[in-house]
């Protein structure tokens, strides 16, 4: 039995990735798990497109096999590296259910580390719905959740994550259809900078969508960029023409309009603030 599921790009080479929830796990199982022992119970997939259509279970390379009860989930990009990680919010309706909600950091591209507790994110309550979005408009994402069970007397508050910072480079970006539908959903966004360590260039591909189910993300994209301070092309599929709408050499750490059709793009004046100020 699954929850919330939804497709993704998770490495540099653009294909899509599946992940489909399991909601079968119990606190027993999470328990065996966290001891090393064996936890009889169906787990969470992630199925890695390899084109045409097809896909394959990748759930084991890339370190997915603890058992999970997911109800609420999405992803977004923590770090701002350019690879996406995400959040699930778990637990049942029954008051005992009681469980960490788990966040994984995507490595980029090659698998997933749990960072529930070295990033503070294991919330006891029950985790419903999930956003990664930048609410103070500082250039990386923050997270939010909807918590509490399903009965009156399992009711708790939601929790707003802050994210410090890590000091990768971004750009925010607002899409506007105008033979496409106007706020851009199903466009295409791939970036195109230069790599790190002398790799050469890489692709960070971004679909404009409410990310995973049981969430939902802006469709205003946050995107990291990793140490890459321009982005050398900047491509935008627009869905209802197949056009695709380029740029070149576009500054980073800012905050940019597109409208479908447009030859320039102009720059957004978004106010950054502190949580808690008034």
């Amino acid at each position: 039995m699954s929850f919330p599921s939804w497709l993704w790009v998770v490495y540099i080479y653009g294909h899509l990735y599946l992940y489909v929830s399991a909601y079968t796990a119990d606190i027993e199982h999470l328990a065996a798990s966290a001891l090393g022992r064996p936890a009889p119970t169906e787990t969470s997939r992630l199925y890695r497109g390899t084109g045409g259509g097809r896909f394959e279970d990748a759930s084991g390379p890339y370190g997915l096999t603890a058992p999970t009860a997911a109800m609420g989930s999405n992803f977004g990009d923590l770090d701002n590296d350019g690879y996406p990680d995400f959040y699930l919010g778990t637990g049942y309706p029954p008051y005992h259910s009681v469980m960490p909600n788990v966040m994984y950091r995507n490595r980029e591209g090659r698998g997933f580390s749990d960072v529930t507790y070295a990033g503070g994110f294991g919330h006891l309550q029950k985790g419903h719905g999930v956003a990664f979005a930048d609410f103070d408009n500082d250039g990386d994402q923050d997270v939010f959740q909807q918590m509490g069970g399903a009965y009156p007397g399992d009711r708790f508050g939601n929790a707003l994550y802050e994210n410090p910072g890590f000091g990768n480079h971004w750009i925010t970006i607002r899409l506007e259809g105008v033979r496409s539908n106007r706020s851009a959903i199903g466009a295409r966004i791939r970036a195109v900078v230069a790599g790190e360590r002398g790799a050469g260039r890489r692709s960070i591909y971004r679909h404009v969508n409410g990310g995973g189910s049981f969430g939902g993300n802006p469709l205003r994209q946050t995107i990291g960029l990793g140490r890459a301070s321009r982005i050398e092309r900047l491509e935008v599929l627009w869905p209802a023409t197949g056009i695709t709408q380029t740029f070149t050499d576009v500054p980073a750490d800012r905050a940019i309009h597109i409208v479908e059709g447009e030859r320039a793009y102009s720059t957004l004046a978004l106010r950054s603030f502190t949580f808690g100020s008034r």
